[in-house]
């Protein structure tokens, strides 16, 4: 019974090695995933910097060279966060209609999941996704 008992021990530390190894696999599979995570929120945090500091230069020179207010911001802001009807502070891109077959498409998508037919850019800031 000896010999039963060490093959019993054996295959246990077996699965312990295999065990640790999946778990060890596992963990820096999530430490990649958490990196790669970490650097987009880098990469996002300075892409947001530059589109603030391009906003605040193109505000700065409108209020220069025209009779613009801040007042006159604030209400526009105002009036295009209310367009998806809740003020939010947020633009959020309301479901339209396929110029071609007439179905509903996602804001997510550029074409149509029925018909294929590319969505109609009709405002500058469609193109942005």
């Amino acid at each position: 019974m000896a010999g039963f008992g060490g093959m019993f021990n054996s295959m246990k530390i077996q699965e312990v090695i295999a065990d640790a190894t999946a778990s060890a696999r596992a963990s820096a599979r999530s430490e990649a995933g958490a990196n790669r995570a970490e650097r987009a929120v880098i990469s996002l945090e300075e892409r947001i910097d530059k589109l603030l500091l391009v906003n605040m230069a193109v505000w700065e020179l409108l209020k220069e060279r025209t009779s613009l207010t801040e007042e006159d911001l604030l209400a526009k802001v105002q009036e295009v966060d209310l367009r998806d009807g809740v003020a939010d502070g947020k633009v959020t891109k309301l479901v339209k209609k396929c110029h071609k077959c007439s179905r509903t498409m996602s804001p997510k998508h550029r074409k149509c999941l029925y018909c294929g037919a590319e969505e109609l850019q009709n405002e500058a800031y469609d193109n942005v996704k």
